[in-house]
């Protein structure tokens, strides 16, 4: 059996043909025979004539082909049934391609070649995973370690008031590999994962909170009197039970803290921001100077109280507060993760409806087929509320 010189360092092209077993012809063909009974002396080389070795790999090639069809189709799947490219679709995708990617490589080296050396495939892989997870501890497999982690605890969800390494804010997006925060300023602050485990969290429960306030006044003015001026500031700031705490006696004046509950944590700026102007306003409604002692010592001495002169038809002038534009990305993230947890209450309930169109009772069915629409009605608004979100969410 004869074969072409192939295996010729002429590149201009040689035709010479040489036997395996018998002496070679043509110009070339002794260095090519050469070097391919080196390469098989070495087992360098070791491809058979027939060609059997390609189908052994037929298998491996088979998952690796699999496994990103596999990726394509979870992704296609993942964004159909979401209602936009949101951050919850991300995660999902992200998880589910890891996932895949990881059982893939996984399967490839079960179904190698017999003759392919999977011992060291499997040290290979075990070896890079190692090596991947050492390198990547501060980086993106801890990220994503401790995503899952927030994940699983689900000690604050979208919208809620978070505080972490003096960060403090509303969560607008929970991702794999960070989280993002909307801050006082209107700010985006994306904070690392491993941040959120390896840092105390703190998060303002969206049952409620509690919205305090210090000042410190002289000992010439009687704490009975302060205590209910300001209970009164506390409840003209929308605050429910509030109470005065003394905490502590300095050498020239007295601390107290202000606090009340507060229902609605969507307005925390605004209620801290209220509880002292009303703290202000009931002091000097009152007569009661909130100045340093040490700056009393200094000045020229007067029985008369410097106050400032209040103008009560400019009190109520400006209405607007600053969660009308602080945190607006965190507002509309928070209503869209509500709408969409209201659509999936609403299509299990269709879903039951339906059922009892079918009802031997024509009364039942009557009545449920009524519901039915009612209900299909109710699904097309939410859906188009979640559209309008999703747009105004994607336009910041």
């Amino acid at each position: 059996m004869a074969h072409r010189c192939a295996g010729c360092w002429n590149h201009l092209g040689c035709s010479s043909f040489f036997p395996l077993e018998t002496e070679a012809v043509g110009p070339h063909a002794f260095f090519a025979q050469d070097a391919v009974l080196v390469l098989a002396q070495d087992d360098v080389l070791d491809i058979p004539a027939d060609g059997s070795r390609i189908g052994d790999w037929v298998p491996a090639i088979s998952v690796v082909i699999i496994t990103v069809l596999a990726i394509i189709a979870t992704r296609a799947i993942v964004r159909r049934r979401s209602s936009s490219d949101d951050a919850e679709a991300r995660f999902r995708s992200q998880l589910l391609t890891v996932g895949l990617v990881l059982v893939g490589l996984l399967v490839v080296v079960f179904v190698l070649p017999d003759d392919s050396n999977s011992d060291l495939a499997f040290s290979v892989v075990g070896l890079v995973v190692t090596g991947a997870l050492a390198i990547s501890s501060q980086s993106i497999i801890a990220n994503a370690m401790a995503g899952l982690m927030v994940r699983s605890v689900s000690s604050f969800k979208l919208g809620d008031f978070i505080e972490v390494a003096d960060h403090m804010g509303r969560v607008t997006e929970r991702g794999l590999f960070h989280t993002e925060i909307q801050t006082a300023d209107r700010d985006l602050i994306t904070l690392p994962n491993s941040l959120m485990v390896n840092q105390p969290v703190r998060v303002v429960r969206a049952s409620g909170t509690i919205v305090s306030a210090t000042a410190s006044l002289g000992y010439d003015v009687s704490r009975h009197t302060l205590e209910g001026l300001f209970v009164e500031a506390a409840e003209a700031a929308g605050l429910e039970d509030p109470f005065v705490q003394v905490i502590d006696l300095g050498d020239y004046s007295v601390n107290y803290r202000i606090a009340g509950f507060l229902p609605d944590p969507k307005s925390l700026l605004k209620a801290r921001s209220q509880l002292r102007s009303e703290i202000l306003d009931k002091l000097h409604a009152a007569e009661i100077e909130i100045m340093s002692p040490t700056y009393i010592a200094r000045r020229e001495a007067s029985d008369d109280p410097l106050l400032p002169e209040t103008d009560e038809g400019t009190r109520k002038r400006f209405r607007r507060t600053a969660e009308d534009r602080v945190f607006d990305k965190a507002e509309t993230a928070q209503q869209l993760e509500e709408t969409k947890a209201k659509l999936v209450e609403a299509t299990e309930n269709l879903d039951l409806l339906r059922l009892e169109i079918h009802n031997e009772d024509a009364d039942i069915a009557a009545k449920a087929q009524v519901a039915v629409e009612r209900a299909e009605r109710r699904l097309e608004l939410l859906e188009g509320r979640i559209a309008n979100l999703t747009e105004a969410q994607q336009q910041d």
